[in-house]
């Protein structure tokens, strides 16, 4: 399985995102992690479009969407609010 980095990410207070297409033969797949200090979560859902063809504006949209709630958990986690 092959990955493509579509984009990454770090905010102010250092959590850093990225969004990845993943490719088997199969379907495409768009995962998304989040990480900072000592914890990460990852999510993915299936792609609506070819990575070659670039994100669609609704598969972006689910990213950062997802990308926003990883890094809140992950606040919540820590203990930052």
């Amino acid at each position: 399985m092959s990955k493509t980095i579509m984009w990454t990410e770090t905010d102010a207070k250092g959590f850093e995102s990225e969004c990845l297409f993943n490719e088997d033969s199969r379907q495409y797949e768009v995962m998304v992690c989040a990480s900072g200090r000592r914890l990460c979560r990852s999510e993915s859902f299936p792609a609506q479009s070819d990575p070659m063809q670039g994100m669609s504006d609704d598969d972006r949209r689910q990213a950062l969407t997802c990308a926003e709630r990883l890094v809140t958990e992950i606040e919540h986690d820590l203990g930052d609010r």
